[in-house]
């Protein structure tokens, strides 16, 4: 073989192997848990599960996965109860904070152009987590996402203790049933007292209880 085609082979065997060696690393990101993280600052706090950054030289709105907090009043909506101390919670461990942002595999960002990602504090720590832990917070159940089971432990661990918006579920079976997404509470024998979904559903010794926690009397 003469020198030149030597080299020919050389330079395309070794672009075949660089070429292989891509392959296998791009298979083993889109196969592995981590879709990826980058860094970011906080600059604001929307309300619990959401929160402003700049990543770089972007602007961006992020939407906590798998993290569903009560509604602060957004000019004619009424907010939620607790909407305004989860919020501060999220100012207290967030705002002008360094954190890393993780991504799961697929869309990044939502219908409202909110970006989807984990908040990763600098302890290590998921923002998302601990405010679920904190009680400021339920586990989002409508998508599947890889920290699901950690998220519902981390709810069932809150539910227990009687954390924030569990406060008043600490026994498990008190007679009347809140639903935490309508806001309203259910006597025995009331038509829907047992309909509300087991995830939705707080517990309360009395009405007394109930209506001091934000929540409001079913009509049926």
């Amino acid at each position: 073989m003469t020198p030149q085609r030597i080299n020919r082979a050389t330079v395309a065997f070794a672009s075949t192997v660089a070429a292989l060696a891509f392959l296998v690393s791009l298979a083993g990101s889109l196969s592995g848990d981590d879709a990826g993280s980058e860094r970011a600052h906080v600059d604001s706090i929307v309300d619990g599960d959401t929160i402003r950054v700049t990543r770089g030289a972007r602007h961006l709105t992020i939407r906590l996965i798998g993290v569903d907090a009560p509604e602060v009043s957004h000019g004619d909506r009424a907010g939620e109860a607790l909407g305004r101390e989860a919020t501060a919670l999220a100012r207290r461990m967030l705002a002008g904070r360094s954190v890393t942002l993780e991504y799961e595999h697929g869309p990044r960002v939502d219908r409202f152009g909110r970006t989807l990602a984990y908040v990763r504090l600098g302890d290590g720590k998921l923002f998302n987590e601990a405010i679920i832990r904190a009680g400021y917070a339920s586990v989002y159940e409508r998508f599947e996402f890889r920290h699901k089971a950690a998220f519902r432990a981390a709810e069932g661990e809150a539910r227990r203790e009687g954390r924030g918006m569990w406060a008043g579920s600490a026994a498990p079976h008190g007679p009347i049933v809140g639903n935490r997404r309508s806001r309203l509470y259910h006597l025995p024998g009331q038509k829907h007292y047992g309909d509300v979904a087991q995830q939705n559903r707080v517990y309360f010794n009395n009405e007394e209880a109930a209506r001091a926690a934000g929540y409001r009397a079913a009509r049926e």
